[in-house]
């Protein structure tokens, strides 16, 4: 094992691997025991690999990020190119490039949080949610967001590509898999697979989203229908095998985090200025109301509670709502004023 490199990363490892890799896990385990941010597995010695190798090695390296080396010629090179992974030709090459690589910001994240917070609906929040994780997280080849109603329904409100819709329909329908399970109630933080060909935590889906060609995922809770009106779930989908890393599931979870409190903040808007709306609706009501009443007592002499039993019953007559008929009176009653014409003569109009 050598030590790495220094700038973004906090601490490096590399894991030479040769020989058999069947061989090979004490040794890994005894690399690993520092827990480095990053692990670079060279594996141009070895004499056999398998795609098999290429999940345990990832699933090993966790909560480390595991990256892949080879050199042109290694049995492990042809496993790696046929899996869609991204390597580096050697391990200083791999080090020198997660020194390079951009990694999000927090004035990235400070915009994200400006303009989740300056989105008028709901909707737009999630969009904008899914948008920003397909630009932070660039092994997501789709992005989504589920949303579970007080009912117990399902349903996809943001999504980058229809496919990912599919892939989360297909969920609701079964019962099962990681988005529809991270939207419901006591759900662990993350659900995740990191080869979808092998996994056994969702028995339906899983093998028909490997088909398809997808082959790893990663879902964790959205919103808390303790502050909200609903829960849901924020998914990603990636091709390579163990393609979502610890380092994903990081800005993943500040993702989440953002987009609760903009969902909550939306969602209590959007509450108050219905109610503001129906409040206003109420007032402009009464008051039209109140006006129509005044005409007829004026005209007929009649008292408030007779004018408003007038105005009832020719509503009913008219099927016509009672603030309707009141506004058009109020609007209208100088040219409702001839003979014949005012309310209750002979009979209620």
């Amino acid at each position: 094992m050598e030590g790495g490199s220094g700038g973004a990363v906090d601490y490096s490892a590399v894991v030479r691997l040769s020989g058999d890799p069947a061989g090979l896990r004490g040794e890994v385990d005894e690399a690993l025991a520092a827990e480095p941010r990053m692990v670079v597995f060279e594996l141009s010695e070895l004499t056999s690999f398998s795609s098999d190798d290429l999940v345990a090695l990832r699933e090993t390296a966790k909560p480390s990020e595991a990256v892949f080396a080879c050199r042109e010629g290694g049995v492990a090179r042809q496993v790696l190119e046929e899996e869609g992974v991204p390597f580096s030709e050697s391990a200083s090459e791999a080090l020198a490039f997660e020194d390079e690589s951009p990694r999000p910001s927090g004035e990235r994240f400070r915009t994200l949080t400006e303009m989740l917070l300056a989105a008028r609906t709901v909707g737009e929040v999630l969009q904008l949610v899914v948008d920003a994780t397909a630009s932070l997280v660039p092994a997501a080849e789709l992005v989504s967001i589920t949303l579970r109603a007080p009912d117990g329904t399902f349903h996809t409100s943001a999504y980058t590509d229809p496919k990912a819709a599919e892939l989360d329909v297909l969920q609701y329908k079964l019962g099962e898999g990681p988005c529809h399970d991270a939207a419901l109630p006591d759900r662990p933080e993350f659900l995740e697979a990191a080869d979808l060909r092998g996994d056994t935590q969702w028995p339906q889906w899983s093998p028909a989203a490997a088909e398809v060609g997808w082959r790893s995922v990663l879902a964790t809770a959205l919103v808390d229908d303790a502050t909200t009106r609903f829960s849901g779930a924020l998914n990603l989908y990636s091709r390579t095998p163990g393609g979502l890393t610890e380092a994903d599931r990081d800005v993943v979870q500040l993702l989440a985090s953002h987009a609760t409190l903009a969902v909550a903040e939306t969602d209590a808007v959007t509450r108050s200025e219905l109610n503001q709306a129906q409040l206003r609706r109420a007032l402009d009501s009464r008051d039209v109301i109140g006006q129509a009443k005044g005409i007829i007592m004026a005209r007929r002499g009649l008292d408030a509670e007779e004018a408003f039993d007038l105005l009832r019953r020719t509503s009913q007559q008219l099927n016509v709502k009672l603030v309707h008929l009141a506004g058009t009176l109020a609007s209208r009653h100088d040219e409702l004023d001839g003979p014949g014409a005012q309310l209750g003569e002979p009979d209620p109009v």
